[in-house]
């Protein structure tokens, strides 16, 4: 702990966060505002500011406001990143509600040692949001570089943070009511020309592309990110060598009512393959056959929780590999 942050006081310190969240507003922060927000007398606050300048953690400009400076900002941002994490574990090992989580996490910053707030960092497996999709500083040990892409550049299959979006109210409503939240973690599960379909927790969310262009995602570290299909073809094919089963590649349209398999490759060109791969029909994926229709055509399958109906076809290009008990 260095002699700054030795040195700050609780007040010291809720003051350099209170700076610190204002400042993305309005940057000087005017004292009235930032008295009236701390719901103190602005004598006091004046106060408070000249000491914060004299000991060089904030910029204190007679009627114009205050600013952090380089120390006060990296002092507000230790705090405010154990304040987030306090947040996560709060609510998410806890169960608590976000506000009664917040309000705990007011009494737990000040009390919290490095040496804690990165043990919580890691057993929380190194939370970048919190909560309310705001983001967590990292630690001294960490630079946080988040790279960033359109949900609608995603591909199938891959993982992503909730980051920000650019979208009109009534979207925004019905994310809030699907639980959709910034900082949520997302996965791509299927995606077409003009759809994709999301899993939020354990909400599968259909979205438009056109909509989907409008929210950004945070990507996960690149050691973070699966590529699920090896992933799943791995862990199958290990499964079924456990139980002692044979295998048999069909293509999907030979599969019965009631069978299931492992894709092992998708033939055909151009746009019909390509559609076929952003419904999510790639190596790795598992499908179940839940019902032909009475002359074959179309066919419905199960693909990662939700039914697609393909074309007799189509479904002819689709290799899968199928398990059997031995005789």
């Amino acid at each position: 702990m260095n002699s700054h942050e030795s040195a700050l006081s609780n007040s010291m310190q809720m003051y350099l966060v209170k700076i610190k969240r204002m400042e993305s507003e309005v940057n000087p922060v005017p004292l009235s505002l930032l008295a009236e927000s701390l719901q103190i007398s602005p004598v006091s606050v004046n106060e408070m500011c000249r000491k914060l300048d004299e000991m060089e953690l904030i910029r204190y400009q007679p009627y114009k406001g205050a600013s952090l400076s380089e120390e006060g900002n990296l002092q507000a941002e230790k705090i405010l990143r154990r304040h987030r994490l306090w947040e996560v574990f709060l609510v998410e090992k806890l169960h608590f509600d976000y506000l009664k989580a917040h309000q705990m996490a007011d009494d737990l910053e000040h009390a919290t040692s490095k040496e804690l707030a990165d043990q919580l960092d890691e057993f929380l497996g190194c939370p970048k949001f919190n909560p309310e999709g705001k983001e967590i500083p990292a630690g001294d040990a960490a630079v946080r570089n988040i790279q960033t892409m359109k949900l609608s550049e995603m591909g199938v299959g891959f993982e992503g943070y909730y980051f920000s979006d650019d979208l009109d109210e009534s979207i925004a409503d019905f994310f809030s009511d699907v639980n959709l939240r910034k900082g949520e973690r997302l996965k791509v599960l299927g995606k077409t020309s003009s759809q994709m379909i999301i899993l939020a927790g354990d909400e599968l969310i259909h979205i438009s592309r056109e909509i989907a262009e409008k929210v950004v995602i945070a990507e996960l570290e690149a050691n973070a990110v699966n590529d699920s299909r090896n992933i799943a073809v791995e862990k199958y094919n290990k499964e079924r060598a456990m139980q002692g089963k044979v295998t048999e590649k069909k293509t999907l349209r030979d599969l019965k009512i009631g069978q299931s398999g492992v894709v092992v490759s998708v033939k055909g060109k151009g746009s019909i393959k390509q559609r076929m791969m952003d419904m999510g029909l790639v190596s790795g994926s598992e499908v179940k056959v839940i019902r032909v229709a009475p002359l074959g055509d179309p066919i419905e399958i199960n693909l990662k929780g939700y039914n697609l109906s393909l074309r007799k076809s189509e479904a002819e290009n689709i290799v899968v590999e199928i398990y059997g008990e031995d005789e």
